[in-house]
């Protein structure tokens, strides 16, 4: 079985998702991963190298797990197959082995094109809870440390997950958008979460009170820095709709249905992702037990 995916658009077209581990230093209640398959074992660096060559892709998203977990292996990876894909980017929510291996984390930061940080609170503490992290470390700090440099700064997109009784209302989004404002942070990328229940959903449109237009048949991520015009930097928001979230489907309209009709039978209109495993074994998705 695989998991659903929003990404119907194309947008993660010929792009190679990896899980470079299994591990992680966290256990977040709404993982995607939390029912995907065991561990395949350690991280085969050669053989990952190897298929992603193969693979023709372009575009690889390096996550987990957690990758930086080791941050060595996730050098070799990344200087393997550097010459070989257009663009490399890594998702984490920044665990202690970045401080500690400072030399070689910069080493990945200045090979790769984008660094995707998941931020969960703007009070640091709280965000170990959110996480139920494992380390009580100041994930914060080290973010605010990365955006201090221009070059890394660039690179750095900071995603905010909605989740209910913590970021769930305006007041909370704005604090956190001022935060990281004041970080230097270039591009804020706001989640609706995808695959989980109401008790931890919220939804983007009724905690800004506006209506905006089907996520399904109009594209699933939308740049809202329109929404934000004070400050200077991207914000983008990624929304779910009833491909991720089942209760939905009565709020399908006539141009999703028509969309997913059209998709139905239209093979251009399918996207061109796949999934690598630490073991380097490749599958067309994300597999789950």
């Amino acid at each position: 079985m695989k998991f659903k995916t929003n990404a119907c658009d194309g947008i993660y077209n010929d792009c190679l998702d990896i899980r470079f581990t299994k591990s992680c230093d966290n256990n977040c209640s709404f993982c995607i991963e939390k029912n995907g398959i065991d561990s395949l074992g350690e991280t085969n660096v050669n053989q990952m190298i190897e298929n992603t060559i193969k693979s023709n892709k372009k575009i690889v998203l390096i996550l987990g797990g957690e990758p930086f977990l080791n941050p060595n292996k996730l050098l070799q990876y990344i200087k393997g197959i550097r010459s070989y894909v257009q663009n490399i980017y890594i998702t984490t929510s920044l665990p202690k082995t970045i401080d500690l291996n400072n030399n070689v984390v910069l080493d990945i930061l200045n090979t790769i094109d984008g660094l995707n940080v998941s931020l969960q609170h703007y009070d640091w503490v709280i965000n170990n809870d959110i996480l139920n992290a494992s380390s009580k470390h100041n994930r914060l700090e080290i973010l605010s440390n990365i955006l201090k440099v221009k070059a890394l700064s660039l690179k750095v997109r900071v995603s905010i997950n909605l989740v209910k009784g913590y970021i769930d209302d305006k007041e909370k989004l704005m604090t956190c958008i001022n935060l990281l404002h004041k970080m230097n942070c270039k591009h804020i990328k706001i989640n609706e979460l995808q695959n989980v229940g109401k008790d931890i959903y919220v939804s983007f449109e009724n905690i800004m009170n506006i209506k905006m237009k089907s996520p399904y048949s109009f594209g699933c991520q939308t740049d809202i820095s329109d929404i934000f015009k004070n400050y200077n930097m991207k914000i983008t928001l990624k929304r779910s709709c009833f491909v991720v979230k089942d209760k939905d489907i009565a709020k399908v309209n006539v141009c999703d249905l028509i969309k997913a009709i059209k998709k139905r039978f239209d093979r251009t209109q399918h996207n061109n992702m796949c999934v690598m495993y630490e073991n380097g074994m490749v599958n067309d998705g994300w597999m789950s037990k």
